[in-house]
């Protein structure tokens, strides 16, 4: 499972009043879920380039699977 990466002109107030911890890199706030996620360093976003695609990726956390709910 994939982290989206977005921008936002919200406050950090919004945020942590909505379950989210803000943590600082080198690109600015990151912000993440409080559940959901597991953290294995250093929160950060960086902005990569490839030939095909300019993109901003994720390190330090990475998307826990959810259960999924229905016929099995």
């Amino acid at each position: 499972m994939e982290i989206s990466v977005g921008f936002t002109d919200k406050e950090e107030e919004y945020y942590t009043g909505n379950g989210y911890i803000c943590d600082e890199s080198a690109l600015g706030r990151v912000y993440y879920p409080a559940k959901g996620i597991e953290i294995c360093g250093q929160p950060a976003v960086r902005y990569m380039e490839y030939p095909w695609i300019s993109t901003f990726e994720t390190d330090g956390m990475i998307a826990l699977q959810t259960e999924k709910r229905g016929k099995v």
